[in-house]
């Protein structure tokens, strides 16, 4: 009976509350966003920034498309992909010297992407970005 209670109190606090009172919607992120916090548009064209932030030469590849790319700090690429979110786009990213990276994710604008590359403490290193075919991006 208490739990019933509660839950019709509950519910009676929220209705005297009126509209103004209720919670603010939550808005996608756009920067400095983790793994699993944008998404888009299943299908759409993205492009991807990314820039290298940290204090050692990054190596990037978008396999099969992009072959190993080298950005020194401070360089940064653009990379357009007109087939969308399907297939997934994977990108790969590993340190020229053995030091770990990790990745800020943000969406600058609708249809992009933006990868800011920074030196780690220690590890674990991120290694890839997916964004996959439901279009999300997650990070590993």
């Amino acid at each position: 009976m208490a739990i019933n209670l509660l839950g019709l109190s509950a519910w009676v606090g929220v209705a005297t509350l009126g509209t103004a009172h209720l919670p603010a919607l939550a808005q996608p992120c756009v920067a400095g966003c983790q793994s699993g916090q944008i998404q888009f548009t299943p299908g759409s064209r993205i492009t991807v920034q990314v820039v290298n932030h940290s204090y050692v030469p990054i190596s990037l590849e978008q396999p099969p498309m992009i072959g190993p790319r080298t950005l020194r700090h401070g360089e940064d690429i653009e990379l357009g992909f007109g087939w969308g979110t399907s297939p997934n786009i994977s990108l790969l990213f590993w340190a020229l010297q053995d030091r770990a990276i990790r990745f800020r994710l943000g969406r600058p604008e609708p249809q992009t992407l933006s990868v800011e590359i920074y030196s780690a403490p220690s590890e674990p290193s991120h290694r890839s970005i997916f964004v996959e075919n439901d279009g999300r991006v997650t990070i590993q």
